[in-house]
């Protein structure tokens, strides 16, 4: 374990030893009962449905041509604010729709490709509902007549909606005051009890030398958003779960770093939140490590327990972008078998008895033969997967809206 000290801004390691870490060879035990957890959960799935839109996800992922259409679509076609620059861009994409989308789609593309430079003011809205039509299940419109009917038509009995609002990366002080504004309105709001937010969302690009002048920007941002979920307890809502999501590897350390300083302000010490983890980082464990022993003392303090959300990672691009321009290695893993034994090593450390007692742990992710084998994890080492009480599951599966729906259903 590397122990982060900062004096005068320069950041410093120093080793710690690391804690007794739960030996492998029982997950290896594991493997042939998850293959045959994931048979059952595939052949329940079939009596599951699968919806339109999440068909036409899965198109995008097979078709060779579908995940680079449908990126340079939003790229070029959805941001642009100038009518007629998107309609140069449909006119470029148009031709290369790809062949999973209905004929109708297809034909509304194909007319929208050819048109649009004569009248972008028609082509462009038409060629955008279209893709609407594809991601609807998981973007939805946050202004306030359409958000709460849609938080309604997808809530379901045993599920729960982390709600993040999506935008631009944030530039200045003036976007990010605004993004905060709109984080605070889904906490204000009733049928919202959990969001997420990013610290890269709570202010300007910040000086890598400045470490701690920019955790301390950040943590005064966010603070105002954490006393207001905290000041909702006892009232019927209760308190909006805020989760701290993170991006790229450049801020990790400031992302634990204003967790904690976050949830070690008096008035947070019984406000339970969530912070993020990415397993294609080599540095998981180790955080995950730091999260746990800092946890555990605010736990045995009469503080609340906080959860960890564990994904495997989704800022490849951009870390490969940055490595690129750094000329550096990039942070993360050399390989996705890599990323792969890194989640199930940070799961094995976290999914204990005695670690759950003070950091709940949100399994998030679409491999049915990790999620099968977490959940012999937690069947095996007596952990709950189910409120018990007014105390929270020391579990939680979570998948994202619409990723397969079959499955979700079955597991």
């Amino acid at each position: 374990m590397v122990q982060d000290v900062t004096e005068n801004n320069v950041r410093m390691s120093i080793p710690v030893a690391h804690p007794v870490i739960p030996d492998p060879a029982p997950l290896k035990a594991l493997a042939p009962a998850a293959v045959e957890q994931v048979r059952t959960w595939l052949h329940e799935a079939r009596n599951h449905p699968t919806n339109f839109s999440a068909r036409q996800l899965a198109g995008v992922l097979k078709d060779p041509d579908g995940l680079d259409f449908t990126v340079g679509f939003v790229d070029r076609v959805v941001r642009p604010e100038d009518p007629a620059i998107a309609a140069e861009a449909l006119r470029d994409l148009a031709p290369r729709t790809p062949g999973f989308l209905p004929w109708p789609m297809r034909a509304a593309m194909g007319a929208g490709g050819r048109l649009a430079p004569a009248v972008p003011q028609l082509a462009v809205p038409a060629a955008r509902k279209v893709l609407r039509e594809l991601v609807s299940h998981l973007i939805v419109d946050a202004t306030e007549d359409r958000l709460g009917p849609a938080i309604r038509k997808l809530k379901t009995p045993g599920t729960r909606l982390n709600i993040n609002l999506l935008g631009e990366a944030i530039l200045g002080r003036g976007e990010a005051a605004k993004r905060m504004a709109g984080i605070r309105t889904l906490i204000e709001r009733d049928d919202v009890d959990y969001v997420s937010v990013k610290v890269s969302a709570a202010t300007a690009p910040h000086s890598p030398w400045a470490f701690e002048e920019a955790v301390t920007e950040v943590t005064e941002s966010l603070l105002p958003l954490y006393e207001l979920a905290a000041s909702q307890a006892g009232t019927p809502a209760g308190s909006t779960f805020i989760n701290l999501d993170m991006e790229e590897y450049h801020d990790l350390d400031m992302t634990l770093a204003v967790f904690m300083r976050l949830m070690d302000t008096p008035q947070l010490r019984t406000l339970e939140a969530g912070i993020v983890l990415q397993a294609y980082l080599p540095d998981a464990l180790d955080a995950m490590i730091r999260l746990q022993e800092w946890s555990a003392r605010r736990v045995a303090d009469g503080g609340a327990p906080i959860k960890v959300r564990v994904v495997k990672g989704a800022n490849l691009p951009m870390e490969h972008v940055q490595a690129s321009l750094t000329g550096w290695p990039a942070a993360t893993c050399a390989s996705k078998q890599d990323t792969d034994t890194n989640y199930k090593r940070v799961l094995n450390y976290a999914l204990t008895e005695e670690r759950t007692r003070s950091v709940r742990i949100g399994v998030a992710g679409h491999n049915l033969f990790d999620i099968a084998l977490a959940w012999l994890m937690v069947r095996d080492r007596g952990l709950s997967t189910e409120q018990v009480g007014g105390r929270r599951p020391d579990v939680e599966f979570e998948m994202l809206l619409g990723m397969a729906t079959g499955q979700a259903e079955a597991v």
